[in-house]
């Protein structure tokens, strides 16, 4: 096997070896756990020190420059110890998520593009298509030059609450929580369909108990289970086979008063989004409107797209 520029995984045995060594997650820890005041100081003084840089626009220059290589680090042990791949360094990154990226844009599945043709086995198969390696390189780059996408919406988190990102991919809400905002005292969950950004995920967390990650198996859009303060599901819906049941299902699994942060993209059904969620845009997005109170952002039902929005449960 081409373990370079032509790496084409088997997911689903990558996912059933990654499954037999995998710690069970604690239901009971939080982030904060054995943190002690220091240790909440310290993760404050990290927080703030990192906002600064993310602000004044410091951070993406070190980034750039691959004078702040601490994600690629993390990237080279998972693709190098976890996959198993050839050793790659900074610019081995660039060239290869070029190629994968020019592999990518062959990809077009039928069975996405027409509902008549749909079937939950077959989404989970464009899923894991051997040219979705793009996205593995696409997705840790981006959350490199952006550690800090939650901040817009911490304050709609309670210290101690219980947090899901639905449709998480490489996670990067949970990883944001997970790394800088240990002081909440937070659970956090991430829920995918078990593909390789999933992967990617359950092995970045594997070390942290207050982390559980849920497959979403096919024909399944109810994988949450218990009751939460805030869940995320940002650039999901478009891609879902059934955005309205996986509505219901987030209604019904926040607590009252707990916020949704959503967004949805008005596509047109191609690539790997769906027929189906282009065709039930509308509708999901007025159940939201029936169900949710808009504290942030702006919500139409007039074919616009819709941009990270909160909306807290009536």
């Amino acid at each position: 096997m081409n373990l370079y520029d032509d790496f084409r995984p088997d997911v689903a045995a990558l996912l059933k070896d990654q499954e037999s060594k995998l710690p069970a997650p604690d239901g009971q820890a939080r982030s904060g756990d054995r943190l002690g005041p220091l240790g909440r100081l310290r993760s404050l003084a990290a927080l703030y020190a990192l906002g600064a840089q993310v602000k004044t626009g410091l951070h993406r220059r070190l980034v750039y420059a691959d004078l702040r290589l601490g994600w690629f680090e993390e990237f080279q042990r998972y693709w190098m110890g976890e996959l198993g791949c050839r050793p790659i360094h900074p610019h081995d990154f660039y060239f290869l998520s070029g190629v994968y990226r020019q592999r990518a844009q062959t990809l077009y599945f039928e069975h996405l593009e027409r509902p008549d043709l749909a079937s939950d086995d077959k989404h989970l198969d464009a899923w894991r298509d051997s040219r979705m390696v793009s996205y593995l390189f696409l997705h840790a780059y981006r959350l490199a030059l952006s550690p800090l996408r939650v901040h817009p919406f911490t304050r709609f988190i309670p210290r101690g609450g219980r947090v899901a990102e639905y449709g998480c991919g490489a996670a990067p809400i949970v990883t944001a929580l997970a790394c800088h905002y240990r002081h909440l005292d937070l659970q956090l969950v991430g829920a995918d369909i078990p593909h390789l950004l999933f992967h990617y995920a359950r092995w970045k967390f594997r070390g942290d108990r207050f982390v559980s990650m849920v497959p979403i198996v096919p024909n399944d859009d109810t994988p949450l289970a218990g009751e939460y303060d805030t869940i995320f599901c940002l650039e999901t819906f478009e891609h879902l086979p059934r955005p309205l049941a996986v509505v219901e299902h987030l209604c019904r699994v926040l607590k009252p008063g707990g916020c949704l942060v959503f967004d949805y993209v008005r596509s047109d059904g191609t690539g790997l989004d769906t027929a189906a969620a282009l065709r039930d845009r509308v509708p999901a997005l007025e159940l939201i409107l029936r169900r949710f109170d808009i504290v942030q952002g702006r919500v139409t039902t007039d074919g616009v797209h819709v941009d990270a929005t909160v909306a807290r449960k009536r």
